[in-house]
């Protein structure tokens, strides 16, 4: 087994290559994440694409050339196998994204100390607390939107709550919520490098400035508690404070948001579903789940370390594998009728009753979040269902998505009432 000796700091390279003579012709796939879908066509329509391409493990020659895996096994292997498919390198193409993110970007058994610093801001008595103090906010919110016949709700709710609920848990400012998603999202729809680079430099310079300024005066915030990093005797180097900033700041202003505008385009095209939340509000629990399995969002990549064989694939160390969490969620294998939403789908639970999917990751990069996004989901359906129990998409406004790190819409307008 041969050790890759690569160094992850290359230049990105977003265009094609030729494929590799270890790749056989009926693994290729022109398959680009970067690449809207057309007009109306679900993000999920194309992953499914992906699954009836061709072998189950396929080679895409777009940015850099990069494996995909595309069945729900293959992706919780590469999950779980860290020392094989290593986190060090997250992003597609290669070298994307030079800054180290911990603990997302950190191996174990480095990757404990790190998570170490996050844990207690996410315990099940904090997030209680959390959505306690945001219910009054949604409620606010919802009822506004109640009083109107028509709402953008990408716009008025889905990226309001969730960024002014991780503000304060930043302790940053809520009157520039606005302008700090804008920030996430010039850097993570960016399809090249110079882009990426330009729309890092308002958030690089920014979150120095209130990292050092929480260092020399802490508070109870996270990012109090990332500055004071520097004094543990772990610490290694200045970058791995501003990576985890980073990681935080880019996390917590995404995937909540379109998790929510996912759910909620489902239920204004199912009035049976929004009927039993209504009847039976004790499955709230469940239905949050079913949407989090329905609508995987993370798309991201991992370095393989070292030579491996898998369902007659040969990747070798130094390659790039893709982890598209979208494909698993509709994997028919291990979910049957993928695409249907059923709140009763028990397969989404183990053994031990534990949520089973794999949306929020497996083994020790688990999404340490993962608990405040189900609260967060939860909170709309009980708010938003008995204020506003008729809703639909608007017919004026076509539905579009969008792939890239994390497949969603671009924007969601609904027509409120019958």
């Amino acid at each position: 087994m041969s050790r890759s000796t690569s160094s992850p700091g290359i230049e990105p390279n977003y265009g094609m290559v030729e494929r590799p003579p270890h790749v056989s012709p009926d693994r290729v796939v022109d398959f680009n994440y970067f690449a809207p879908p057309p007009p109306g066509v679900e993000s999920y329509a194309l992953l499914r694409g992906l699954q009836e391409a061709g072998p189950d493990i396929l080679w895409s020659p777009h940015n850099g050339g990069h494996w995909i895996a595309t069945r729900a096994d293959d992706i919780r292997w590469v999950q779980e196998n860290y020392e094989t498919f290593s986190h060090e390198v997250f992003t597609l193409p290669r070298g994307a994204t030079k800054i180290i993110m911990p603990p997302l970007t950190v191996d174990p058994p480095h990757h404990a100390r790190f998570r170490a610093i996050f844990n207690p801001f996410f315990t099940p008595g904090r997030v209680a607390t959390i959505k306690a103090a945001a219910r009054k906010l949604a409620v606010e919110l919802i009822e506004r939107i109640a009083t109107q016949k028509s709402c953008d709700f990408t716009a008025e709710f889905a990226t309001v709550l969730p960024v002014m609920v991780f503000l304060q848990i930043v302790d940053l400012p809520l009157d520039r919520r606005e302008e700090f998603h804008r920030w996430a999202q010039a850097h993570m729809s960016a399809a090249d490098d110079a882009a990426k680079k330009q729309a890092l430099v308002p958030v690089v310079t920014y979150l120095q400035q209130i990292l050092q300024q929480r260092y020399e005066a802490p508070g109870p915030d996270m990012l109090s508690a990332i500055a004071a990093w520097r004094d543990n005797k772990r610490f290694g180097r200045e970058d791995e404070v501003l990576g985890m900033a980073l990681l935080i700041f880019f996390g917590g202003l995404d995937s909540v948001i379109s998790e929510m505008t996912l759910m909620m385009r489902h239920l204004a095209e199912n009035p049976g579903h929004r009927q039993r939340l209504l009847r039976e509000p004790a499955i709230i629990p469940r239905a949050v789940e079913e949407y989090l399995r329905r609508h995987g969002l993370s798309i991201t990549g991992r370095l393989i370390t070292c030579d491996v064989e898998r369902k007659g694939a040969t990747l070798k160390a130094g390659e790039m594998i893709m982890v598209p969490i979208g494909c698993s969620s509709i994997d028919e294998r291990f979910h049957p009728r993928a695409f249907e939403v059923d709140f009763d789908r028990a397969e989404n639970f183990g053994a031990d009753g534990r949520p089973a999917h794999n949306t929020f990751g497996n083994g020790p990069h688990r999404c340490v979040g993962a608990p405040l996004a189900r609260a967060e989901l939860a909170l709309l359906l009980e708010e938003w269902l008995p204020r506003i129990p008729e809703f639909s998409v608007h017919p004026d406004h076509p539905v579009n998505y969008h792939m890239n790190v994390s497949p969603g819409i671009d924007r969601l307008w609904l027509k409120i009432g019958s």
